[in-house]
């Protein structure tokens, strides 16, 4: 009785080995840091909107079987009472924050210097496995060439104006301009002070997102006669993380386009 009793601990603790991470695009770029090391187990759905996610019973269920779980911060359902939790937060230096935004994962230059490294210190510590090191040069060679893709896209001056600032960072590396139309997280600027301001301004492409209501960006593209785009920040679609960034980066293209 004694060794079936070890013997199952031993099953129920490989059974329940995994990494829990918080959203999509951290579940695509940490399922490629750890492919082949650890089971990688994502908590909420890229098709709702992680501001205002409440967890569920079998979400609470999956948090509590984790051995480590990998959250942004300041964006998800509050973690605070699991003490094995990474937050990404912690890894970007506070000078590169602003306006509280915390959609960090969209910069390419954030995850290219301190989230892909920040993160394969922490699983290299916990595992000691050399995949992960390969893991990480290559993921890294993705992002260089991503960026260097982005640049001959993004060569162009002008504003753009958004329905929510995911892509705030991404925008203001690649030197162009951003408004959006919420002051906080559901608080709304109003539409004549927003049309207001933007009138007579070199306006390159009006953006949305998947996971955003499109009523107000509709108004505004009703009233300045420019056709609206639909960004995807959590990659519903996306294949691996770089694909994240290649399907944002098309539609960019096309509405800077015009197409």
């Amino acid at each position: 009785m004694k060794k079936f009793f070890l013997l199952f601990l031993l099953f129920s603790s490989v059974m329940f080995s995994y990494v829990v991470v918080t959203i999509n695009p951290y579940y695509l770029l940490v399922s490629e840091l750890l492919k082949g090391v650890d089971d990688v187990k994502l908590l909420l759905p890229p098709n709702v909107n992680p501001h205002v996610y409440s967890l569920k019973v079998s979400d609470v269920k999956l948090l509590a079987k984790a051995n480590l779980i990998i959250a942004n911060g300041n964006l998800e359902p509050n973690l605070e009472k699991y003490d094995n939790v990474l937050y990404v937060k912690n890894y970007i230096p506070e000078v590169f924050i602003e306006h509280k935004n915390p959609h960090f994962w969209l910069d390419p230059y954030f995850v290219k210097f301190y989230i892909i490294p920040s993160l394969s210190e922490e699983f290299y510590k916990m595992y000691k496995d050399n995949k992960i090191m390969e893991n990480e040069k290559k993921l890294l060679e993705k992002i260089d060439i991503f960026i260097k893709d982005a640049w001959k896209v993004l060569k162009t001056d002008g504003l753009v104006l958004v329905n929510h600032p995911s892509f705030y960072y991404f925008f203001k590396e690649f030197g162009i301009k951003i408004k959006w139309l919420e002051e906080g997280h559901n608080v709304s600027i109003g539409l004549k002070k927003i049309i207001n301001t933007i009138k007579g301004r070199k306006l390159i492409a009006l953006f949305t997102e998947k996971q955003q209501p499109e009523s107000k960006i509709k108004v505004i593209s009703k009233e300045l006669k420019k056709k609206y785009y639909v960004l995807d920040p959590l990659g519903i679609d996306a294949k691996n993380f770089v694909d994240l960034y290649y399907k944002n980066l098309e539609i960019i293209r096309k509405a800077l386009k015009n197409e």
